[in-house]
């Protein structure tokens, strides 16, 4: 039983010996064929990386402030509202927790990446300043094989316009909050390839990375998601003190008044009766001082809040330290044309050994 068993293994293992070898020759006899797929994939790989627009890669990175941590009055603010016989316990529940995911989630929002495209930056090539709407209307450079993939696109978007009418379209939108144009959409999402915002969980950092044609406004580009969304962070963890604070505000100017008000009565009252020593004066004198007592006690202690709400205000605001800064990239990011050419090269001849396979098992 062993012996045939290993004859059998011997005999398959001949069997793909000689399928291998038959598959090499077969390949060497097709090699001027072989050579000529191979040259045209090289044509192609050639001139996709020649066509192929610059691009410039920049960024920095940031290390957010741990609210958990730091957040609570735990700190230098906590001490000095002590010293100052304020009361924070009572604002310590307007906090707000920051999800470090977030940061990512703004920088793919709608609203961020239209105001990006709305946003003017200086151009070095057109030594001009425009925004990037217009600057993907009429100064975009797409690559040769962008321009081959995007053509039947854009063929069917102007046969569809041209049978279609967008009466009702605008009749429809207007109880939606935000309407783009197709040509808008479209840059939005080039534009949400372009910006690269990452929590790096290990080391507790924020990285942005901007990719962009021209390198200064790859870096401004770099420097405007920074400031959005740190800016974003800032008003999203103390929207909850800003409400508070204005609340006490107008209860503390209202009440400032009442309290001056009650004041001036007080001193015009003792001014005209300096000298008069009835029941009736004394007892007159007695209600506007008791008026002015209630009304500073409230004045003293809206003051003491609204000191108290700016302070968790400002304990609550994020802080961003920059461990790298942007700078301007001097070395291009994209295309890696000895790559690209290595890749096409790769493909040309798995395609043409692919086909040279199937030929010769279809004429065994």
């Amino acid at each position: 039983m062993q012996t045939g068993y290993t004859s059998e293994s011997s005999k398959a293992g001949e069997e793909g010996k000689i399928d291998i070898l038959k598959l090499f020759l077969s390949l060497w006899r097709k090699r001027i064929f072989l050579t000529k797929v191979l040259l045209v994939f090289l044509t192609f790989g050639v001139i996709i990386a020649l066509t192929s627009p610059k691009e410039y890669k920049t960024g920095t990175i940031l290390i957010p402030e741990n609210l958990n941590e730091t957040s609570g009055f735990g700190g230098s603010f906590g001490g000095l509202a002590a010293i100052a016989g304020l009361d924070l316990g009572k604002l310590e529940n307007g906090q707000v927790s920051i999800n470090p995911a977030l940061y990512q989630s703004v920088s793919r929002s709608t609203p961020f990446l239209l105001e990006l495209l709305q946003e003017s930056f200086y151009f070095r090539e057109l030594d001009e300043s425009i925004s990037l709407e217009e600057y993907y209307y009429y100064h975009y450079k797409l690559g040769l094989f962008e321009k081959v993939m995007v053509l039947p696109s854009r063929l069917l978007f102007y046969v569809k316009r041209s049978f279609t009418s967008g009466g009702n379209k605008i009749a429809e939108a207007e109880e939606i909050d935000l309407v783009l144009s197709e040509d808008q959409q479209k840059m939005i999402d080039d534009l949400s390839g372009r910006v690269f915002v990452e929590m790096d969980w290990e080391l507790n950092v924020l990285k942005i990375e901007v990719e962009m044609q021209d390198p200064i406004v790859a870096a401004k580009m770099a420097l405007f998601t920074k400031n959005y969304i740190t800016e974003y962070v800032s008003q999203y963890s103390t929207a909850k003190s800003e409400r508070q604070l204005q609340t006490v505000e107008n209860q503390f100017l209202k009440r400032k008044t009442e309290f001056e008000e009650a004041q001036r009565s007080l001193s015009y009252f003792r001014d005209r009766n300096r000298n008069v020593l009835s029941a009736l004066a004394k007892s007159e004198e007695q209600k506007l001082q008791s008026q002015y007592d209630l009304a500073f006690g409230v004045y003293n202690q809206l003051a003491q809040q609204l000191e108290a709400v700016r302070l968790q205000l400002e304990d609550q605001r994020p802080i961003f330290t920059v461990l790298e800064p942007i700078k301007i990239p001097t070395k291009k990011s994209r295309p890696k044309r000895m790559l690209t050419v290595l890749i096409f090269a790769f493909v040309g001849i798995v395609v043409g050994s692919v086909y040279v396979f199937i030929t010769t098992e279809e004429n065994a």
